[in-house]
């Protein structure tokens, strides 16, 4: 088979790791190819093969050897058409898309019109992919913003300081939250659960009243402030967590920093976890491809590594809720 393989949407520590096993795996018997730049490499036909021996030098370096792209093949019906007339003239037989929640709803588009096979990993540093535990890029994500944050924090003790680290997620807070549990911060706030600044304000100064510094962590997606979108809708994000140092310092008189480590925390070579993940993701996918179980996406569950409909993705995110929401409240409450 003629197999196309892409990674879209944001980068993500991992990606280069799975996109090197797929190919290693696939061209054994078919021919793989690198589409560039996301779906935006089907539009304009920007594809070409690949070997899993070009891929090794980057497959354990961060970022996308192959690029990316937010671009949405489905964004009106005139994009549509041109991306169902790029596909037929391609020729693939199989693509395997490597993304987010975009990018896979995309995916799923694809193959319920019919337009060609989809094979789905999900991978984002937010962990927001529904139908699988954890994504490629999320462990690393973390495991970077707690180590701004405990650098910050030996800081902010020294000067007996307020400080507000901001780190990435739109709508999923997974990643403040995790963050948050490891460095055992005074104050969380995340988007899946609202609360008023006074009352953050008021718990920072019983703090540190308490110990003489408080450390919170914010995640960016708890406030958008308009502007230009991507094609998927999505308004460009970043500065709540300066805004909210404001607020804090006024509110409560006290000194209040803020970090945002920013993209910084999606650059970094993969850990462990997430280069085992990745291997396992690409191995997964490529075992449907072989056994022609086509629209599926791979996923994580409760350590195993199953399939599920990519259609399950489209419009849908996974968001702190249950357990993980429960133990928010415990720790964040207020």
């Amino acid at each position: 088979m003629k197999v196309g393989i892409l990674t879209g949407g944001g980068d993500a520590p991992g990606l280069n790791i799975a996109v090197y096993t797929l190919t290693k795996l696939l061209e054994r018997r078919h021919e793989v190819y690198a589409v560039l730049h996301g779906w935006r490499g089907i539009l304009d036909k920007e594809v070409r093969k690949v070997t899993s021996r070009e891929l090794l030098d980057f497959a354990f370096t961060g970022g996308t050897y192959i690029r990316t792209s937010r671009t949405n093949p489905f964004k009106d019906e005139a994009r549509a058409e041109q991306f169902a007339k790029s596909i037929k003239e391609l020729g693939f037989d199989v693509i395997i898309a490597i993304g987010g929640d975009d990018t896979l709803s995309a995916g799923a588009q694809a193959q319920v019109r019919g337009l060609v096979n989809v094979v789905g990993i999900p991978k984002t540093i937010d962990n927001d992919v529904y139908g699988t535990d954890y994504t490629i890029g999320f462990d690393t994500a973390v495991n970077e913003a707690i180590r701004v944050t405990e650098s910050f924090k030996t800081t902010i003790i020294s000067h007996e300081r307020v400080g507000v680290v901001e780190v990435m997620g739109r709508e999923a807070g997974w990643i403040a939250l995790f963050t948050g549990l490891a460095t055992m911060a005074d104050v969380v706030l995340i988007p899946e659960k609202p609360v008023s600044w006074d009352a953050v304000a008021r718990r920072v100064r019983e703090i540190y009243n308490d110990k003489r510094w408080a450390l919170i962590i914010v995640s960016e997606g708890i406030k958008e402030y308009g502007g230009p979108k991507d094609e998927f809708g999505h308004t460009r994000l970043g500065g709540v967590g300066n805004e909210l140092a404001s607020y804090i310092e006024k509110a409560t008189g006290l000194e209040t920093r803020a970090v945002i480590p920013g993209h910084i925390i999606r650059g970094a070579p993969p850990t462990a976890f997430d280069r085992v993940l990745a291997v396992r993701f690409a191995t997964e996918a490529y075992n449907a491809i072989e056994e022609g179980d086509f629209g599926k996406m791979v996923a994580y569950r409760g350590g195993e590594i199953v399939r599920i409909p990519i259609s399950e993705v489209l419009g849908r995110n996974r968001l702190v809720s249950g357990y993980w929401l429960k133990l928010y409240e415990t720790y964040w409450g207020l």
